[in-house]
């Protein structure tokens, strides 16, 4: 028993410390330059997709994307017979990934505290003990301790009609903070993410 309550006094002093604030980022992993000297015509038709399992519905890009080209004199068009640009948006990925990898390292911190303590001299059941409830502290420390990290990946394709231009690029954008959860977090990627794709314009 006197084991059992060392392992998991130290599996809660290990599983560290989480982010009280919040912290974010977007960056695309292509810089897209139009010529603004060009543009004689600021029309642009807006297709998004989502292709994500999960996450991405709760994620209005279409609308905040269509709002702030708008703000910069954009006129949003429903067919692209009619724009002198086409703005492609597929959402990759919008979700937090943190459970699965606590659960994951949680079994392999099970496993390796009960070999631990079979090393140590424990009898295999007392072994066993520890090793289960090594996992189960892990995973209940890292879920409440940890940061929640959410991403989103989104493809963009820009096309230009007029010039006949075809420009790709890929935005990451990312929210953590400790127990940060889904519904809070997708209004954050969405805004983080809109106000990259918007400023290639």
């Amino acid at each position: 028993m006197d084991k059992l309550l060392l392992t998991l006094f130290s599996l809660f002093i290990l599983s560290g410390c989480g982010t009280m604030s919040l912290e974010t980022s977007a960056k695309s992993t292509r810089t897209i330059i139009l010529d603004h000297s060009q543009i004689k015509e600021k029309t642009i038709y807006i297709q998004v997709t989502n292709t994500a399992n999960s996450g991405g519905e709760l994620m209005d890009l279409s609308g905040s994307i269509k709002r702030g080209l708008t703000e910069k004199g954009y006129k949003i068009v429903d067919s692209s017979s009619d724009a002198s640009y086409g703005l492609f948006v597929n959402v990759l990925f919008a979700n937090n990934l943190k459970e699965a990898n606590a659960v994951k390292a949680a079994s392999g911190l099970g496993l390796s505290s009960g070999i631990i303590a079979m090393g140590s001299g424990s009898g295999t059941a007392d072994s066993l003990l520890i090793g289960a409830t090594a996992a189960l502290a892990g995973a209940v420390g890292a879920k409440v301790l940890e940061d929640d990290t959410f991403k989103a990946v989104i493809d963009i394709n820009l096309k230009g009609f007029i010039d006949n231009t075809d420009d790709k690029t890929r935005v990451f954008a990312r929210a953590v903070k400790m127990n940060l959860d889904l519904k809070e977090a997708m209004p954050i990627l969405e805004k983080e993410s809109t106000r990259t794709i918007v400023n290639i314009f």
